[in-house]
């Protein structure tokens, strides 16, 4: 027989058989519990001007062969270049981070990714993922490394190329930034040599999804790199300037979400997310005059239709009835002072305290309105967070769904004082006017 269970049963109430269970519909959302000690210990008190991260969250699968840039053209959205070491040096564009996506045959994404051509780097350190012949490594979603190892496989057929997945310890992927700093471009930096015996080199890649975004950088040997700088990692270990600060990957995280970035499986859901809808599109993640790859049909028809009716935002959780973070500008029709996009520590520290942080799913709707979905969060870290929204219904004032707080004791005034207001990327006109031309 099937069961039904209440609409609004909470997560802890079912048991592992029922949420397993096809038959039963699991469509309701839920919010994960914050108890006190969780609430104010993992939200850092600032974002640092210039930092750097671990980004311990991904991981890296090695491509190597003659037929390395064919066998991607034909998988991914962006455009590969030939790169031969016995070619020219490759120019500055040819060297930068490439962004792009793996879709499935129904155009859904499966994977986001960084590209990096290797073939250009003689520095030892990169000799494991180098070869005479074509040279990658692409960056995914750490618990996603195994499923696109053995996706990629299946389409390998009599290319010649060797793939393998990348150890943490072997090469790491870390983010730096400067708000003050020029334009970017590759390059390769230089670690110094030091008493504690690392002397390796950090390939270093513009991260061109948002300007100002920073730089991606490749650490190889990062067993001996984290115990030799584990307790006292120096800027200059990483060959960076000396004001930049050691962050951690919540930091890099809340900076992402201040651009409106999507990353990873749990912003851009396996098999559920739309490519331009993700603003893939936007980050320069797809070439529109590529030739064929797999789910190209549904990118293209999206594109020349020039119908895109939701994109992912950048949003933030404001308390209504408390007047900080504001603007001078007011809402239509009334004296409350319009919410400004930053991060402020105390004031996520108070929407912590007051609901728990919504899991990816949840509805968000118009006040007042008649309760239809506006929006779906994505994800966020303290009161800063990506929801994917209708851009037709921008004005006015939103919450998270009262039904999805129900089930964490939450008295209902509460809950309804924590308002949600999204905001629109000034970035995003630059990027629109290069891919509109297409």
């Amino acid at each position: 027989m099937w069961r039904i269970l209440p609409q609004h049963t909470t997560l802890r109430s079912r048991c592992r058989a029922c949420q397993h269970f096809t038959g039963v519909n699991l469509t309701t959302t839920f919010v994960r519990r914050h108890f006190s000690s969780e609430v104010v210990n993992d939200l850092p008190a600032a974002i640092p001007p210039a930092g750097h991260a671990h980004l311990t969250n991904r991981a890296l699968i090695s491509l190597i062969g003659q037929d390395a840039s064919r066998f991607l053209q034909g998988l991914t959205t962006a455009n590969i270049p030939p790169t031969s070491v016995t070619a020219p040096s490759i120019a500055a564009e040819k060297s930068a981070a490439i962004y792009s996506a793996f879709l499935n045959a129904q155009g859904r994404l499966l994977h986001d990714v960084f590209i990096y051509p290797i073939t250009n780097m003689t520095q030892p350190e990169f000799s494991p993922f180098r070869s005479e012949d074509e040279s990658f490594l692409i960056e995914v979603d750490a618990t996603e490394q195994d499923r696109l190892f053995r996706w990629l496989k299946r389409y390998r057929l009599r290319s010649k190329i060797s793939l393998r997945a990348v150890n943490p310890e072997e090469c790491g992927v870390w983010s730096s930034w400067d708000n003050a700093e020029s334009p970017l471009t590759a390059k390769t930096m230089d670690f110094p040599n030091n008493t504690n015996g690392y002397t390796g080199k950090a390939a270093v890649f513009p991260d061109l999804r948002a300007p100002e975004l920073g730089y991606r950088l490749l650490v190889p040997q990062m067993h001996d790199f984290l115990s030799n700088h584990s307790k006292t990692l120096s800027t200059t270990a990483l060959g960076l300037d000396n004001h930049s600060e050691l962050s951690t990957l919540t930091q890099y995280t809340i900076r992402r979400y201040l651009y409106g970035i999507p990353e990873g499986q749990v912003e851009l859901p396996r098999e559920t997310a739309l490519l331009q809808e993700s603003c893939v599109d936007y980050m320069g993640g797809v070439d529109f005059r590529k030739g064929c790859y797999v789910g190209q049909e549904l990118v293209i028809r999206t594109q020349h239709t020039g119908v895109v009716r939701k994109r992912i935002l950048p949003v933030i959780l404001y308390d209504n009835t408390i007047v900080t973070n504001r603007t001078g500008e007011t809402w239509p029709g009334s004296e409350e002072a319009i919410p400004v996009l930053e991060y402020n520590a105390e004031e996520a520290r108070r929407i912590k305290q007051q609901i728990p942080e919504p899991l990816a799913g949840a509805d968000i709707v118009k006040v007042d309105g008649k309760g239809r979905r506006t929006a779906k969060w994505m994800g966020g870290v303290g009161n800063l967070g990506l929801a994917l929204w209708r851009l037709e219904n921008m004005e006015g004032e939103f919450a998270i769904k009262a039904g999805a707080l129900e089930s964490c004791n939450i008295p209902e005034a509460l809950a309804s004082n924590i308002h949600v207001k999204p905001f629109v990327p000034k970035w995003w006109n630059e990027r629109k006017r290069s891919t509109s031309g297409v």
